[in-house]
């Protein structure tokens, strides 16, 4: 009878996660600047990257289904990829969301790069919860846009990138000139 069971659990689970929607091919890299993969040759470069995106006087995170907490939207570099497209990809996958990628803001103790992101997709209008993309669900529980200077270390996936997430969300509005310039 255990047996049974295990294996019809096992079997339930396959069948929700081969029902899961395929993430859509990520649209083509969007930055500022032109990229390249010189910053990438260092041992010592970062090997991740993440989007901050700024929503008036909030930051919008992802909720990790795993853990329950906020992260950036972002993740691991891909073989010869340069990092901000990293960042424009990972944000893509996790949010369904085509930003704009800028400059890089801030890097954290764990070696992610965070990137000024900017998109016109009406995020502002959006309540400060809502749902991720189909395709993002199993690894992304929802959409949150933060406070970040209302968020404490525990609320974060990795403690340690708080100061360089409200680093990161200050030194933001320098660009939002060039983002509207960019992007009218």
């Amino acid at each position: 009878m255990p047996i049974k069971i295990r294996l019809s659990a096992i079997f339930v689970i396959l069948t929700l996660f081969s029902c899961a929607d395929s993430t859509p091919s990520a649209p083509a890299c969007r930055t500022l600047n032109p990229v390249s993969n010189v910053e990438n040759t260092a041992a010592s470069s970062p090997q991740a990257a993440a989007c901050i995106i700024r929503v008036q006087d909030s930051l919008l995170l992802i909720e990790h289904r795993g853990s329950g907490k906020l992260d950036f939207p972002g993740g691991t570099q891909q073989p010869n990829e340069p990092l901000p497209c990293t960042a424009h990809r990972e944000t893509w996958e996790e949010t369904g969301f085509n930003v704009l990628v800028g400059p890089k803001l801030s890097v954290t103790t764990n070696g992610l790069a965070l990137y000024a992101c900017h998109t016109n997709a009406g995020i502002d209008t959006l309540p400060s919860n809502f749902a991720a993309p189909p395709w993002a669900k199993i690894e992304v529980k929802g959409l949150k846009k933060v406070a970040p200077f209302s968020l404490t270390h525990s609320q974060l996936r990795f403690a340690d990138d708080l100061i360089p997430l409200r680093d990161a969300f200050a030194a933001y509005s320098q660009y939002e000139t060039q983002f509207k310039a960019h992007n009218p």
